[in-house]
């Protein structure tokens, strides 16, 4: 199963049991389809970059889970049509892994090749095929 990871920032106006439930909910759903937690990071309240619906705070929290594809439309749906969620943001770190990593080795490459150039450029041409370079002693 590919490994997800969702961030979460919540209204800072709700109370603790309010968002237990909530984030409960969320678990549940998660379990529902299959899913299960491999991290939890809870950042707590923290000032916001810029106001979203006229709130300076928000309760930042991030999770990391196992789950199939079908798990994650679901949980999304319920995150879009919340009133608790001002933003989230789910990535399948798999893919995520896959892309940094190919990116890697296409730059690996390029650097290659790029080095290889410049050896190329450094060392003298060979002479055309079929052409022999007369040696100092022949000449004379």
């Amino acid at each position: 199963m590919p490994l997800y990871e969702l961030g979460l920032v919540l209204t800072p106006d709700l109370e603790d049991e309010a968002r237990e439930a909530f984030l409960g909910e969320l678990k549940q759903l998660l379990a529902s389809h299959g899913a299960t937690m491999v991290k939890e990071d809870v950042w707590g309240k923290r000032t916001l970059a810029y106001p979203i619906r006229h709130k300076r705070e928000g309760y930042y929290l991030f999770w990391q889970f196992e789950a199939p594809g079908i798990a994650v439309a679901p949980l999304e749906y319920k995150l879009r049509l919340s009133d608790e969620v001002l933003r989230y943001l789910t990535l399948n770190l798999d893919r995520e892994l896959r892309r940094a990593r190919k990116l890697s080795a296409a730059r690996a490459a390029q650097q290659a090749a790029k080095a290889a150039e410049q050896g190329a450029e450094a060392t003298p041409p060979a002479p055309p095929a079929g052409e022999v370079e007369a040696s100092p002693t022949e000449e004379a």
